[in-house]
């Protein structure tokens, strides 16, 4: 290699050393906030959250739907979720978070004062509907409740963000007989993604 080949080659490495350093020349451009929610539904499971048609982009609600068969007078529903990146809202969008959960298609609230409770601490819902005594079971083949999220004010998300939704498999129940008997259900719960 000639002198004037090993300088070129030397400089050329420092140059490559130099734009290395400094991050490559890759784009450091973080990725855009996120401005909206995208959510796939559970492929099994028998008690599933779905998507509810009524969702938009920025107001997603999830509907508890139960198995094909059986009977209930009621569910509770324990959830969390991220309260850095979203927030349990009312299920009717625009609401002052006094109706955080609604009644699905198959329990019968009846008169008076409805067994229809919600309440959200931080990441944390509880939700819990049931029909009052005596009357028959529902079928389970349906909406049984439904929950809202929306992402958190200023929260700055980057799109692309996954945002795990659990259950607390003790506190999931359903209520199958008018003999107060209530059991565990497990919920499968889909993908949510930050979009």
């Amino acid at each position: 290699m000639t002198k004037k080949n090993t300088i070129c080659v030397i400089l050329a490495s420092l140059a490559l050393a130099s734009l290395l350093a400094c991050g490559g020349g890759a784009d450091a451009t973080p990725a855009p906030a996120a401005t909206g929610m995208s959510y796939t539904d559970p492929t099994s499971g028998t008690y599933k959250l779905v998507k509810d048609p009524s969702s938009s982009d920025t107001h997603l609600v999830l509907n508890l739907v139960g198995p094909s068969t059986g009977t209930a007078m009621g569910v509770s529903l324990s959830l969390s979720a991220d309260s850095a990146k979203v927030v349990w809202v009312d299920v009717p969008a625009g609401g002052t978070t006094s109706a955080l959960m609604k009644n699905g298609t198959q329990f019968s609230l009846g008169g008076g004062i409805p067994i229809l409770k919600a309440k959200a601490v931080g990441g944390l819902l509880q939700a819990t509907v049931a029909q009052k005594a005596p009357t028959v079971p529902s079928a389970l083949n349906g909406t049984l409740l439904q929950v809202a999220l929306e992402l958190k004010p200023g929260a700055a998300i980057p799109v692309g963000t996954a945002i795990v939704i659990s259950t607390n498999a003790a506190k999931c129940q359903v209520l199958t007989d008018t003999a107060s008997n209530p059991t565990t259900m497990a919920v499968s719960v889909g993908m949510l993604t930050a979009k």
